[in-house]
């Protein structure tokens, strides 16, 4: 279940009758109650609320999934199936929790903390283009 102390750090949201398609990249937090259909790449924390829907790929530091979510979840730290949630695909994190009732359909891998020095870095040049900032 999200805290009320982790929605005060969310920063975009994303409705229940919001249905988008396409790539989102943001360097903060994101909360979906609606469908994306499409990349999801971010710095922060991505929560899928129950009753979202989200397919093919979600990038973050942790991914939350109270909803539904098809395809590949890659984490810099954790991803958290909560009891409503349900994740078909794959999932690389550094740690894999699954609430009692969550369903996990697919395969995992877990990542070592050097590994996710990749990915976090993969995140900064993404962020550093969306501000103009030159990589490198």
């Amino acid at each position: 279940m999200i805290k009320k102390k982790d929605e005060k750090n969310i920063e975009t949201i994303i409705g229940k009758e919001t249905v988008i398609e396409g790539k989102i990249t943001l360097p903060t937090s994101l909360r979906i109650d609606g469908k994306i259909i499409g990349e999801i790449e971010s710095s922060g924390d991505v929560y899928i609320g129950k009753g979202a829907t989200v397919e093919p790929t979600v990038r973050a530091k942790n991914v939350f999934i109270a909803g539904e979510v098809k395809g590949d979840v890659q984490a810099t730290e954790k991803v958290r199936i909560e009891a409503t949630g349900k994740l078909t695909g794959t999932t690389s994190a550094r740690g894999i929790i699954i609430e009692d009732g969550g369903i996990f359909n697919g395969n995992s891998s877990i990542i070592e903390a050097e590994e996710t020095v990749g990915l976090k870095q993969k995140n900064k040049l993404v962020n550093k283009k969306e501000t103009g900032e030159r990589a490198g």
